[in-house]
């Protein structure tokens, strides 16, 4: 019997982070990993993918949305024949977890070795999960349905925003235990130890094919301007939820890590496996045209949009 820990969160509030933890931490069990990514291209699986774990990865779409549920489940089936312990979930940012329990009975027959859900953790941006909770149900239901909460990034939120947080959190939920923490440094088997079975019966996710943010890919023809490249993502990050991905510029490989207008480009010393842009909108189509007015004021032909 497999144990399945959901973890959850919204964009860019330190899942990958997390996952690595968990991934490190349990280096000696037998481990399957569930990735998945809003968008088209899995920028997580490219930095979760190590030798020997079992890892099935799920893009375009919130694994709770009819879009890849299928895909979900076929997942799940196959990953029960692996004689797994543990099979650590990583959601989409902009996933509704509210219909783990129901996804988990209705696979039961079909699989090889039944699962135990452990629950779920839900990893908070302790700098913005104020401004950005009212803007998809997906949020409130992140939390609500989580049985252990990271309240992640104190460092930059401040002890007086952190309390705020806790308070909303405990408003809607106030049974999760809360760890407030900065880069995910937490005691895994802590944490782990201290989630209990959910009592709290599943309901229809909130996550829809009508429902769900637009994406968009970007794809540089070439290194890029390091400046004009940093003026271009200031530019466009107002109107995104999240920017991900990884460039060249003549300064070197980059990853791109934003949320909103908070956009941070980490070197890295290796060539990623591909250079590209994950860019998902929070003013729906609209993006087109923000997209296509910034990369012609600031990389031409540099950057294409697919």
């Amino acid at each position: 019997m497999a144990n399945i820990i959901l973890i959850t969160g919204f964009l860019g509030a330190g899942k990958t982070t997390f996952m690595n933890s968990l991934i490190q931490a349990y280096e000696d069990k037998k481990i399957g990993l569930i990735v998945n990514e809003f968008g088209e291209v899995n920028i997580d699986g490219m930095t979760l993918r190590k030798e020997g774990i079992l890892m099935e990865e799920l893009s375009n779409g919130s694994i709770f949305c009819a879009c890849i549920k299928s895909n979900f489940l076929n997942s799940l089936i196959l990953l029960s024949e692996k004689d797994l312990e543990y099979v650590f979930i990583e959601a989409s940012g902009l996933a509704d977890p509210s219909s783990m329990p129901q996804i988990l009975e209705s696979i039961r027959p079909k699989t090889k070795s039944p699962y135990h859900y452990l629950g779920s953790v839900c990893i908070v941006d302790g700098e913005s999960f104020l401004d950005l909770y009212d803007i998809l149900p997906a949020f409130e239901r992140q939390v609500q349905y989580s049985n252990g909460i990271i309240i992640n990034k104190a460092d930059l939120a401040g002890p007086s925003l952190i309390e705020e947080t806790i308070d909303k959190i405990r408003s809607i939920n106030e049974r999760a235990n809360i760890t407030v923490t900065s880069y995910c440094d937490v005691d895994i088997f802590g944490l782990v130890g201290a989630i209990e079975e959910p009592e709290r019966a599943g309901v229809e996710s909130t996550n829809t094919v009508e429902s769900r943010p637009k994406s968009f890919i970007l794809r540089p023809t070439g290194p890029l301007p390091h400046s004009r490249a940093e003026e271009f993502l200031k530019e466009i990050g107002g109107s995104t939820f999240r920017i991900k991905g990884f460039i060249e510029t003549e300064m070197g490989f980059y990853r791109v890590n934003g949320v909103g207008k908070r956009i941070r480009l980490e070197k890295v010393e290796e060539k990623p496996e591909e250079e590209i842009l994950v860019v998902i909108s929070s003013v729906g189509i609209r993006m087109m045209s923000i997209l296509t007015t910034a990369i012609d004021k600031h990389l031409k032909t540099q950057l294409t949009i697919n």
